[in-house]
């Protein structure tokens, strides 16, 4: 659904790629939420219900190759790999906001340790920096930002899941902060089709959030690289 209140204006320009301001960031790809025999799947199973996520994890196998193509190359670049996953200090992840989590006399599942992996096909590389949150966005209950600002990190690249959930609240959150934000459409994904495209719609719809697809990214990735001068590729933000 197009807001006609940004017919007013011009469509602001792309985000600048810029070398050494670069991140890609991967959003909860871990068993808990992404594997069929984690958290979720668990929880799905044990009320019948397993079919209800079938999409999902069809679409977390299409998009995995993609995010770890898209890490490789950014290590191959010198860029920042990071990676969020949803991790609680408590058994029955009482801390967490009740928005984002089902209060605790309502969890009959039980996590366990495997949970908090990230899947081993876009696990953390050496010392990589992992932020672990209790929250939808990664901005919320981690330190995430003064992170970036300290590695100089002005750009970031998301993946992950879901879309319309902790990645989208993710990348609006970074881009309230003034971060650049792209979103790369097809490493990324939801629990249905339909969530997937509306929240893709929705970001960009006001052109703050860009959208890309993985051949595009890595495209400006190299464009970027092999440019002379630090302006890298687009105009400047």
């Amino acid at each position: 659904m197009h807001d006609p209140f940004y017919d007013i204006f011009p469509r602001p320009p792309e985000p600048a790629w810029r070398t050494g301001e670069m991140a890609l960031i991967t959003i909860d790809m871990q068993y808990m939420d992404a594997h069929p025999d984690g958290w979720m799947g668990r929880a799905a199973g044990a009320v019948g219900k397993r079919d209800v996520l079938t999409q999902r994890y069809e679409a977390i196998a299409r998009a995995l190759p993609r995010i770890r193509q898209l890490q490789d190359a950014f290590r191959a670049h010198g860029e920042q790999v990071l990676h969020a996953r949803i991790a609680f200090r408590t058994d029955d992840g009482r801390e967490a906001g009740r928005a984002f989590m089902p209060s605790p006399h309502e969890q009959s599942i039980a996590r366990d340790e495997r949970d908090d992996e990230i899947l081993s096909e876009v696990a953390p590389v050496g010392d990589e920096l992992v932020f672990s949150k209790t929250s939808s966005s990664v901005f919320s209950t981690t330190d995430i930002e003064r992170v970036l600002w300290n590695l100089g990190v002005r750009h970031l690249v998301f993946t992950g899941l879901v879309t319309d959930g902790c990645v989208e609240l993710s990348a609006r959150d970074a881009a309230d902060r003034g971060f650049r934000v792209t979103l790369v459409e097809d490493a990324t994904c939801s629990s249905t089709p339909e969530a997937h495209e509306d929240a893709i719609a929705r970001m960009t719809d006001g052109g703050f959030i860009v959208a890309k697809s993985t051949e595009e990214t890595l495209e400006l990735l190299e464009s970027m690289s092999r440019a002379l001068t630090p302006a890298g590729v687009g105009d400047a933000a």
